[in-house]
């Protein structure tokens, strides 16, 4: 075994008393909830959402004015919009960095977070939905799916990111209206 497994062991030791249903089935709920209040928590604190706001309508208006340029034929207009392509582009990176600038401080308790309930848990069904769900196994008498932990976790992580980005004033990326809360 190695450094990462041993840790990943220790902090499962303590979790593998829920791995069966409905306890799997909270616990998995429990780390999307962890998992979901580091993320936006993250989000709200160290990312700029009226800047990202503010740069995305620029660029889209920037767009807008040159596909009409080229819609209308104008070349004069064409050739001056053409010119700030290069600080459109730059704008448009930074935002997208502003964006992404929580991923590495995001993605390692997620990581640890994750795989210790995958060791606490094993392979087993952690929930079952009332319907046949794609991608699922359905049960014997083929009414209900049965949900991995994978599955479960993608319903419960979803379902949380929108209550909790409105309560922590952490807009979703495909938002165009700025937050009403400074990020800055």
């Amino acid at each position: 075994m190695n450094f990462i497994d041993d840790i990943l062991n220790t902090l499962a030791a303590p979790l593998r008393q829920y791995s069966h249903p409905p306890s799997a089935t909270l616990l998995v709920l429990g780390a999307a909830i962890v998992l979901s209040l580091i993320t936006m928590s993250a989000n709200r604190f160290l990312v700029n959402y009226k800047m990202i706001a503010n740069s995305r309508r620029e660029y889209m208006a920037w767009t807008s004015a040159v596909r009409k340029a080229k819609k209308d034929g104008d070349e004069k207009a064409l050739e001056k919009l053409m010119r700030r392509q290069s600080a459109m582009m730059k704008m448009s990176s930074r935002s997208t960095f502003e964006q992404f600038k929580t991923y590495p401080i995001t993605i390692i308790p997620f990581l640890l977070i994750y795989y210790t309930v995958v060791r606490a848990i094993g392979s087993i069904p952690v929930a079952y939905a009332p319907l046949v769900l794609p991608f699922t196994t359905a049960t014997a008498n083929g009414m209900f799916s049965v949900l991995s932990l994978f599955y479960w976790y993608l319903i419960c992580s979803f379902t949380l990111s929108i209550p909790l980005s409105r309560l922590f004033g952490v807009q979703s990326s495909f938002s165009m209206t700025p937050t009403t809360g400074d990020s800055s």
